[in-house]
C-alpha cells in the first residue's frame, strides 16, 4: 500500500510543479507578446496550481489510518478534494464566459505575436503528457482525487487549444486584413468552455456519490453476490450492501448457514467469505459478514 500511496503523492506533486512553471511561462510571454488570451490562460494555470495543491493535501490526509474520531479512516477526504476541483473548474468556466462577453462588447481583440502561439503549443504538449501520466496512476491506485487532477489537465488542453487557435487566427487577421477573424478568440473559447463545464459536472457528480455512500456499479455488486453464494457453507444470501470510500469499497452482507454449526464454525465461515472476496477484489477494503441461522424444512 505504501508504494501506491507514494506514487499518488508523487504524481500530484509533479502536477503542482509543472502547473506553477506553466503559470510563469504563460504569464511572462503573455505580457511580453501582448497576448491577452495567453495572460488569461496563465491565470487558469495559477488556478490549476491551487487545485493540485488541494489534491496533494487531500491524498496525504486521506491515507491516514483510522483513529478514535474517524473509525472508518479518512478516505472521503479525496471526495471532498475532488468536489473542490470540480467547483474550481466550473468557476473557471464562468470567468472564461465573462472574458468572452467583455471582449465582444468592448471590441478589444488580440494583438499578439508568434511567440504567444509557440508557448501555447508547448503548453498543450506538456499538458497532454501530464494527463496521460496522471490518469495512468489514478487508475492504477484507484484514486478519485488523482483522476480528478488528470481530468483537470484535460480541461487545460481544451482551454489552451482554444487559446492557440485564437492566437493563430488573430495573427492571420493581421496578415490578411479579414476583420471577422478577430472574433476567433471568443468563438473558440465558447466552444471549449462546453467541454470544461461537462468535465466539472462529471467530477462533482462522482465525488458527491462517494460522499453520499453510493454503491459501485451494478456489475461489481452482482459479481460479489455470485462470489458469496459460491462459498462453502452458505445456504442463502440475505443481502449485500457496498459503499465507496476513498480508494476502495466497504462491503456488508448477511448469509444464512446451517443452524446447527458452532459459533466457531460460523466465525470461520465469515472469515472464509471475507478472504474469498478480498482475494478476487483488491479494491475491497473490508467485509463485515452477518451470520443468520438457516432452518431446514
Amino acid at each position: 500500500m505504501k508504494n501506491k500511496t507514494d506514487e499518488g503523492v508523487r504524481i500530484v506533486l509533479f502536477s503542482v510543479v509543472l502547473n506553477a512553471l506553466l503559470f510563469l511561462l504563460k504569464g511572462t510571454v503573455g505580457i511580453l507578446a501582448y497576448s491577452t488570451a495567453l495572460q488569461a490562460d496563465a491565470v487558469n494555470s495559477a488556478g490549476d496550481t491551487m487545485s493540485s495543491l488541494a489534491s496533494l493535501f487531500g491524498i496525504k490526509y486521506s491515507i491516514k489510518p483510522h483513529d478514535n474520531d474517524h473509525h472508518y479512516g479518512h478516505g472521503k477526504m479525496e471526495a471532498f478534494v475532488s468536489l473542490f476541483v470540480g467547483l474550481v473548474i466550473l468557476v473557471s468556466a464562468g470567468f472564461l464566459w465573462r472574458s468572452i462577453i467583455t471582449i465582444v462588447i468592448s471590441g478589444e481583440f488580440l494583438q499578439s505575436n508568434i511567440w504567444a502561439l509557440i508557448v501555447a503549443l508547448i503548453a498543450i504538449i506538456i499538458k497532454l503528457f501530464m494527463y496521460i501520466k496522471t490518469m495512468r496512476v489514478g487508475k492504477k491506485i484507484n484514486s478519485i482525487a488523482v483522476k480528478a487532477n488528470a481530468l483537470d489537465h484535460m480541461n487545460d488542453i481544451y482551454a489552451t487549444s482554444a487559446t492557440a487557435v485564437a492566437i493563430f487566427l488573430s495573427l492571420l487577421a493581421r496578415i490578411t486584413g479579414i476583420h471577422i477573424l478577430r472574433y476567433s478568440e471568443p468563438i473558440a473559447s465558447a466552444i471549449m468552455s462546453i467541454f470544461i463545464i461537462k468535465t466539472g459536472i462529471e467530477i462533482i457528480t462522482s465525488s458527491t456519490k462517494m460522499l453520499m455512500d453510493a454503491a459501485p456499479n451494478e456489475y461489481i455488486v452482482d459479481s460479489l453476490k455470485v462470489k458469496v453464494n459460491e462459498c462453502d457453507g452458505v445456504r442463502y444470501l440475505n443481502w449485500l450492501k457496498c459503499r465507496t470510500i476513498g480508494r476502495g469499497i466497504l462491503v456488508d452482507l448477511a448469509v444464512e448457514v446451517d443452524e446447527n454449526i458452532t459459533v466457531k464454525q460460523g466465525h470461520d465461515l465469515a472469515d472464509d467469505i471475507k478472504h474469498a472476496i478480498q482475494v478476487d477484489y483488491q479494491e475491497v477494503l473490508d467485509v463485515l459478514v452477518h451470520i443468520n441461522p438457516h432452518k431446514m424444512d
